[in-house]
């Protein structure tokens, strides 16, 4: 009834509450999807010292372990992106499209796209693996090198979101994650994690504001 009344009386004041609660609820996904990653990676690490010090077998049963963890953690960006992420974009552009459509253009085009083209990848590797055959493993890390790139594309459509939000409500903090996001392309995922984490916290703290009418849009 709140978010109705919301909407009813001021529709941009419901549009800008729901961004920021799709973005809060996209944060959290790709911070949990962050933290199954690192545990991907842990596994294919133990699968590579194991089938040096062991046997084979648990090469491949650690490599698959690896790879079904990744095939999750790309299933949670999707679902961050495509459900909650691109959402937010959408409320914003449609309270100022000027500022917000050319972020959400990128977004959908690299971030969604980008993901889907990767788990197809996965998916090919995986079977390669599985079968123990070159050609497979080649295509399924050609296919994912793709979906990389367009994810690339579609993180630097992240990055300029988040300036645009720090621009339209003077958010340090939205300020400081697009710094951490635009580092992490070259420095790596620590900072990308952590830019995360500060959108779900500042995502949180503006959603309630704006809701309670301390800040006016």
């Amino acid at each position: 009834m709140a978010s109705e009344a919301l909407t009813t009386s001021a529709p941009h004041v419901g549009r800008v509450v729901e961004g920021f609660r799709s973005l809060k609820v996209a944060a959290l996904l790709q911070i949990v999807a962050w933290i199954l990653g690192i545990a991907s990676i842990v596994s294919l690490f133990g699968a590579l010292l194991g089938g040096a010090l062991l046997k084979p077998e648990a090469l491949l049963a650690g490599g698959l372990a690896s790879v079904v963890l990744m095939l999750i953690v790309l299933i949670l960006v999707i679902v961050s992106v495509y459900k909650y992420l691109l959402a937010s974009a959408k409320s914003f552009a449609e309270w100022k499209p000027e500022e917000f459509s050319t972020p959400r253009k990128l977004l959908k085009v690299g971030l969604l796209y980008g993901a889907i083209i990767t788990l197809v990848g996965l998916l090919v590797l995986a079977g390669g693996i599985a079968s123990m055959q070159l050609p497979p493993l080649l295509a399924g890390g050609a296919i994912a090198l793709v979906g990389g790139i367009l994810f690339l594309i579609g993180w630097i459509g992240y990055i300029i979101f988040l300036l645009r939000l720090r621009g339209a409500f003077k958010s340090t903090i939205l300020l400081v994650a697009a710094i951490l996001a635009i580092l992490s392309i070259v420095l790596g995922g620590v900072l990308n994690f952590i830019a995360w984490i500060l959108t779900y916290i500042e995502a949180s703290s503006l959603e309630k504001k704006v809701a309670s009418g301390t800040i006016q849009v």
